[in-house]
């Protein structure tokens, strides 16, 4: 799930800064162990809710001793932190590279659309396993505070990536248009997982996006 900050001026930070129990210098096994713990743990969250990840069943699901999730993470609770964090570090990272192609076309809505459009729908809608960890985890930050500071961090980096596209489209309130556009791919990203369709990204996602990034544009032209 896309979601914005206030945005500053300086460049884009991909980390996430780890909360919890600071991540041991680990060997290749180790580091191997540690991510097969992360992806048993998003596999459960999937499945099943956040409210599953519990010690047993994540040892169960990757096949590893209740010892490791204390030795790699330190409790349920900072292994459900970690998970966050990594998963907005990943999305962070795949937003920051797609906008590499897509900043060129900052003048234009519809390539804009369309753009943004083809790599929300494949980041978050057909990889359906990904968007369904990130609402459920955006979730769990709803009855969890502590979780919520990663998610502050997740969307300054968000806003940090787009301001400027926006700004040269022609938008007269940056930040605010940056939250518009965000929450308008969340709405129709969680109605997809919820209700797939086939031509989603064609039919739905793109035509929406054309339409408030031309109001956008159309906006801040009439204020010139």
């Amino acid at each position: 799930m896309l979601h914005a900050m206030k945005n500053t001026s300086r460049k884009p930070d991909v980390t996430v800064q780890r909360s919890g129990k600071p991540e041991k210098a680990l060997t290749a096994r180790g580091a191997q162990r540690r991510e097969q713990l992360l992806k048993a743990t998003m596999r459960i969250i999937v499945r099943d809710g956040p409210g599953a990840v519990t010690l047993r069943t994540v040892v169960a699901e990757a096949k590893a001793s209740h010892g490791a999730i204390a030795y790699y993470f330190g409790s349920r609770e900072d292994l459900i932190q970690e998970t966050l964090r990594v998963v907005a570090e990943r999305n962070i990272k795949a937003l920051q590279t797609a906008w590499e192609d897509i900043r060129p076309h900052a003048s234009s809505p519809q390539t804009l659309a369309k753009m943004i459009a083809r790599h929300c729908n494949r980041q978050m809608a057909a990889d359906s396993e990904m968007g369904i960890t990130i609402i459920e985890l955006h979730l769990a930050a709803a009855r969890f505070p502590e979780l919520r500071p990663t998610l502050i961090e997740w969307g300054r980096a968000y806003a940090q990536i787009v301001h400027d596209t926006l700004q040269t489209l022609g938008s007269r309130n940056p930040e605010a248009d940056t939250a518009l556009l965000i929450n308008t791919i969340n709405g129709h990203i969680l109605g997809q997982l919820a209700l797939p369709r086939r031509t989603f990204e064609a039919t739905i996602l793109r035509p929406a996006l054309e339409r408030l990034l031309t109001d956008i544009r159309d906006q801040g032209h009439a204020g010139h």
